[in-house]
């Protein structure tokens, strides 16, 4: 059974022009809203212009930090 994904290409987001390079670029976990925001600021002071931060981080260690999880989604 084929999967159809509805997938729209970054060109045409229409919210900013592509840089050459495209830098994706955030905190690889999301920990407080503080941090989120100042990492968020600091990227943009240097141009970058697409943000992405994890909030579940799968570990293969019990115990281990996973994220906040469905609280970062605020």
């Amino acid at each position: 059974m084929a999967r159809q994904l509805d997938i729209i290409p970054v060109e045409e987001w229409g919210f900013f022009t592509l840089p050459k390079p495209m830098v994706i670029a955030g905190p690889c976990s999301a920990e407080t809203e503080e941090q989120v925001l100042e990492t968020a600021r600091g990227l943009r002071a240097l141009g970058i212009n697409m943000f992405r931060a994890g909030i579940w981080k799968p570990r293969t260690h019990p115990g281990c930090f996973e994220g906040i999880g469905t609280p970062g989604l605020k």
